[in-house]
This record gives C-alpha cells, sequence and structure tokens, in this order.
C-alpha cells in the first residue's frame, strides 16, 4: 500500500508533529509493504521540484509562490474565486499524484493547503481519508464576516460521501456534524493523537516553580489567558515562572511586553520538548477549542501534570485515564491559578503513564490508521 500525504515543517503544530511520528513509524518498520510519500509544497519564487527516497518513506518538495491566503480571502468575494488562485497549487499537487501513483491519499487538515490536495485528489479520482486536524471555521470564528463565511464554504469542501474521516476526538466529529457539515457523517473513526516514545524515556525532574505553555499564538490557543496569568502572577510577587514555546515574533509588542514578565522559548523538535515538560512542575493548555492537543498528554506521558480546558478533544482521554480534575474552564485567572498551586510539582502517577504508554503508543495508534487506510482501499 503507498500513501501520499500533505506534511508541513512546523515545530509548534500538532499537525506536523503527529506526521513526524508517522513517517517516522513508517520508516522504521522492518519488511514493511506500507509506503508513504509527503508531499511539502514550499514558498518560493522559482518552481522546482526534489525528491529524497528512504527505505519505506520518501519527501517530494516542491517550490513554488504560494498565494497569501489572507489577502486572497480579505479579497475575493466567492470560494471559485479562491480556488482560481490556488490553481498552481492543486496542480502541483496532481503532478504529485501522478508521479508517485498513490494507493491512497491521506489529507491531514482543514486549511487551504490540504483542501488543495483534497481537490486535485477527487480530479484524479484516487481514494481519500481525511484526517480531520483542526476545524477551520473554530479557528476563523473571529475574522470578519465575509472572509469568515469563505472559511466556511472551504471547509464544507471536505463534505462528501466518498470520503471517510478519522477524528482525533468525540468532540471534533460533533462539532463538524452540527457546525460545518450540517449532518451525521457514515464513515468516521475517532482514533486520539499518539504519544512518541521518548516521552517515556527518562524520569521526571519534577520542579515546584516552572509552569509550562507550548502554543501558536493565535486567538483560538487563547494567549489572552496566558498574559492574564502572567500580570496575576506578577502581582503576587512571581510566585512561579511562566515558560512558553511559541511562535511569537521577537518583534511584536506583546512579546516585548510579556518578556519582563515569562520566559519564552524558540520552537523546538518534538524529541526536546521532552526535556522541556520533565523541567516543568505543570503544563497548562487554555485553547478556547482544538481537536486534540498534543502538549497536555505528551507532558503527562513524561511524567508533568497537566490542566486542560473543557473545550479540548483531549480532555476525553483525560477522563478516560481518571484525571478529570485536571479538566477545567479558563474564565477565571484566580481558580486557576489555584488550581496550579494545588498540583503543581507532583508526579504523575507510574500507573497512569504506563497505561499512556499501552493505549496511546504510535505503534498501536497508527496501526489503527493503516487498518483503516488498508479498509478503504
Amino acid at each position: 500500500m503507498k500513501i501520499l500525504t500533505n506534511i508541513m515543517f512546523a515545530q509548534t503544530a500538532g499537525i506536523a508533529q503527529v506526521l513526524y511520528s508517522f513517517m517516522d513509524f513508517i520508516e522504521n518498520r522492518l519488511n514493511s509493504k506500507v509506503k508513504v510519500s509527503a508531499v511539502n509544497i514550499i514558498n518560493d519564487k522559482e518552481k522546482s521540484y526534489k525528491l529524497k527516497r528512504n527505505k519505506n518513506t520518501s519527501t517530494l518538495s516542491i517550490n513554488i509562490r504560494v498565494p497569501d491566503i489572507i489577502n486572497v480571502i480579505n479579497k475575493a468575494k466567492t470560494i471559485e474565486e479562491v480556488k482560481l488562485v490556488f490553481e498552481p497549487i492543486i496542480q502541483c499537487y496532481q503532478t504529485a499524484i501522478q508521479r508517485e501513483k498513490p494507493n491512497i491519499i491521506l489529507v491531514n487538515g482543514t486549511y487551504y493547503m490540504p483542501w488543495c490536495l483534497l481537490l486535485a485528489s477527487q480530479r484524479e479520482n484516487v481514494p481519500t481519508v481525511i484526517h480531520y486536524h483542526g476545524v477551520l471555521s473554530r479557528e476563523t470564528r473571529h475574522w470578519a464576516k465575509r472572509p469568515k463565511r469563505l472559511f466556511l464554504e472551504m471547509e464544507k469542501c471536505f463534505d462528501n460521501k466518498n470520503l471517510t474521516y478519522i477524528f482525533p476526538s468525540t468532540l471534533t466529529r460533533r462539532v463538524v456534524e452540527r457546525e460545518v457539515f450540517g449532518h451525521k457523517i457514515k464513515k468516521g473513526y475517532i482514533i486520539p493523537n499518539p504519544v512518541p516514545t521518548h516521552f517515556f524515556d527518562t524520569k521526571c525532574r519534577i520542579s515546584n516553580k516552572n509552569i509550562g505553555i507550548v502554543s501558536r499564538w493565535t486567538k483560538v490557543k487563547n494567549v489572552s489567558f496566558c498574559e492574564k496569568l502572567a500580570k496575576y502572577n506578577h502581582k503576587l510577587g512571581a510566585k512561579f515562572l511562566l515558560n512558553i514555546i511559541t511562535d511569537l515574533n521577537e518583534k511584536n509588542k506583546n512579546y516585548k511586553k510579556l518578556a519582563k514578565l515569562v520566559k519564552f522559548h524558540k520552537p523546538t523538535s518534538n524529541r526536546s520538548l521532552a526535556s522541556f515538560y520533565r523541567n516543568m512542575g505543570v503544563v497548562i493548555s487554555p485553547s478556547h477549542f482544538e481537536t486534540y492537543g498534543n502538549v497536555a498528554k505528551e507532558a503527562i506521558a513524561t511524567g508533568t501534570p497537566a490542566i486542560v480546558n473543557r473545550n479540548m478533544g483531549v480532555a476525553e482521554t483525560f477522563n478516560k485515564l481518571g484525571l478529570n480534575t485536571w479538566i477545567t474552564n479558563f474564565n477565571s485567572v484566580k481558580s486557576v491559578y489555584k488550581k496550579i498551586e494545588s498540583i503543581i510539582g507532583n508526579n504523575v502517577d507510574q500507573k497512569i503513564r504506563n497505561k499512556i504508554m499501552e493505549s496511546y503508543a504510535a505503534p498501536k495508534i497508527f496501526g489503527r490508521i493503516i487498518s483503516i487506510l488498508r479498509d478503504v482501499i
């Protein structure tokens, strides 16, 4: 079986981390009959193709000028106009499909690049599975009315009876059915995101001072709470040190203002994140909404406690692990601060870590995904 998928290289993006892990899992399988071809489209003035093949995986890098989606969406009146602007990208994906000749296409995400791959897969008539990372309409609900409508129309393109869907949580499936498609999905599976084995490797060096946050700096991630928490902590005498790994630019006024109250860290590899978590006393995930939320589960896999928002898919996993007291809402900085005080510095029970390894380790999760892909073919 040969799988073609889209890949992106971004260290703060959860989708990218799952893809890295999937590629690594496939590449290191002995005598594997599964091959993965990942297509990486890079914004560049000159168009070029570069193929790197390994034992079980390959990466096709395509350099081409990629239109600025924000400018396109703000100018366009219809989704057809958006399609026309992105036609060269759609054709690049078509070329990749024609060259690689996959048995199945795995589309990761619902943003404009996965959308282009979806349109290409339909033109090439290849069986396709949507791994529903991110609900685009939720990510853009704070946008102005017209661009928000166009993003919703873009996401509605993923509604097709010929498609099969993999959701990381029941929450994601429910939101898509109610808010995007407007009907029940027949061919859908719930498979939580995996935890790479390096998060289980060593014992946690727990801290009673460090609070960890790993997040893209976007509105849906509830970064305003991070700002409020930093100010509240400073007001109480800086009892804790907030450590934030983010993509926020150093020249941004929010960065300069917050740098006096928190310690910013540059985005790092998923493997290096394990060391970061182990040096925290607690990790918090305040996102308004996430289809899953890898950070929190990775943290508890290392032995560091984590607090998650109720509107995150990973909260379902916390419930199954008996960690429901670590699920909260982030409406009150004061109440979250008290919760942090009550659990910071406490190691996660080894039985819980063992259960995560047993139920959510990469080989088990990816084995289920591969089984679904085979069934679709």
